[in-house]
């Protein structure tokens, strides 16, 4: 193993990859994200479309962005971190580019295809796949920082679009968002390190004196772990995925439909809106609150006791939806859960599967996620419309987040894992004796 660089030297460089990752977050989580919410009403009313077909982008958009992500892992390893995110600068803001000129609906489709795939490369299994990379002991409360990056996204978004709609010309903010996008990705592309190992460091700042003496430290500094064929045979493997899968409908579904129950219990929209930023925000305070449960407990036992409170604020949603007080108060904890998802299950697959192909494997992982998206959105909205209402619709989606929470408590560390682990301490321990 190559000479590592003493500990010191990492707590420069592994928190400024954080840093950097999340301001890379703003822009192809949050900017991505938020931004069709807010574009969909003055795109809408541009094309004199129906807005459930200009809101089919939104699908569009996570389908690209999910099955782009399969191929992530193989993008790193064939043209290294930053030919991938030098192809999202080119491709995401490309998508704001062609909304900035768009005239057809058709236009926003290919948008938003474009789009999704720049997501991809420069996206959620990169920016999941640095912190869960450079740290071990610390992992969860890296990868929370670099998601929380999604609030100031949608804060840059929430300002951009209404003051270009004021303006008289909308598409001013998807070419400035492009702008931006363009600048952050390509800086990312030169700065981001995707393993501590290709500075001469390793996880947590480690000596390998230090890696040696815990078997799950020593796996980590020399980066084991199943590879993508091996983790598709594992149940593992596949309790992390179809956890992920079904919190795409239960999180999700309630979410983007929120203002319409709302508005339908007789508030009006500034009520919806102060209601979602409640929620965004208290977003922000459980994915923190997720990266430190994590790192004492693990990320099985932190999903479970944040998604446990998602479906208790699902249900006290549903019967305190005419006394605005207990309304907010409950979405708290909904949004305290909200988007945890992102850091329980990246960190879930780099512990119990290992680090060493976390791209290829976490592709497949997060590919249900969007799927789900595309589907609990819609589903939320047609059971509303039916006798069962907005009650029986929020009630499935608590069952799809219990269900989602049994999953996650099903996983554990693969066996084989943990064999490669006690082998990766006894070749270290070798390597030290013999320095």
């Amino acid at each position: 193993m190559a000479e590592t660089k003493k500990s010191g030297a990492f707590f420069t460089q592994g928190w400024i990859q954080v840093v950097i990752a999340f301001v890379v977050a703003i822009v192809t989580q949050g900017f991505g994200l938020y931004s069709f919410s807010i574009l969909k009403v003055p795109m809408t009313e541009a094309l004199g479309a129906q807005p459930a077909e200009v809101a089919l982008g939104f699908s569009i958009y996570a389908l690209a962005a999910g099955f782009a992500s399969l191929i992530v892992g193989d993008v790193i390893n064939k043209i290294k971190l930053r030919g991938s995110m030098l192809c999202s600068a080119v491709l995401f803001s490309g998508g704001f580019l062609i909304l900035g000129f768009m005239t057809e609906l058709w236009q926003v489709y290919v948008a938003y295809i474009v789009m999704g795939i720049g997501s991809a490369l420069g996206g959620m299994v990169i920016l999941s796949g640095i912190p869960n990379n450079w740290f071990n002991k610390r992992r969860g409360i890296a990868v929370a920082i670099v998601w929380s990056a999604m609030f100031p996204g949608s804060l840059i978004v929430g300002q951009l679009v209404p003051a270009a709609v004021a303006g008289g010309n909308w598409q001013t903010a998807p070419m400035v968002l492009a702008g931006i996008a363009f600048v952050v990705l390509v800086a990312g592309a030169f700065l981001l390190r995707w393993q501590p190992q290709e500075v001469g460091l390793l996880p947590d700042g480690m000596t390998a004196e230090e890696a040696a003496a815990q078997a799950e430290t020593a796996g980590a500094a020399k980066l084991v772990g199943l590879t993508r064929g091996e983790a598709l045979k594992t149940s593992t493997f596949w309790f992390i995925a179809i956890a992920f899968a079904l919190i795409g409908i239960g999180e999700q579904g309630p979410f983007q439909n929120f203002p319409a129950y709302i508005v339908g219990n007789g508030f009006d929209l500034a009520v919806a809106g102060a209601f979602m930023s409640a929620i965004s925000l208290s977003g922000v305070v459980g994915k923190l609150a997720s990266g430190v449960i994590i790192d004492f407990v693990g990320p099985r036992i932190a999903y479970c006791i944040l998604n446990s409170l998602a479906v208790i604020g699902l249900v006290l949603i549903i019967f305190v939806g005419d006394n605005i007080v207990l309304l907010f108060a409950s979405s708290i904890l909904f949004g305290v859960a909200l988007s945890s998802s992102a850091v329980c299950f990246s960190s879930a697959t780099a512990m119990y599967l290992g680090p060493k192909h976390f791209g290829a494997i976490y592709g497949i992982v997060f590919l249900g996620k969007p799927i789900c998206d595309a589907i609990g959105v819609p589903l939320v909205a047609a059971v509303s419309g039916t006798a069962l209402g907005f009650s029986g619709a929020f009630g499935i989606c608590a069952c799809f987040v219990a269900a989602s929470t049994v999953c996650m408590f099903m996983v554990r560390k693969n066996k084989k894992l943990v064999q490669m682990e006690e082998e990766a301490a006894k070749e270290l321990q070798a390597e030290v004796a013999a320095q």
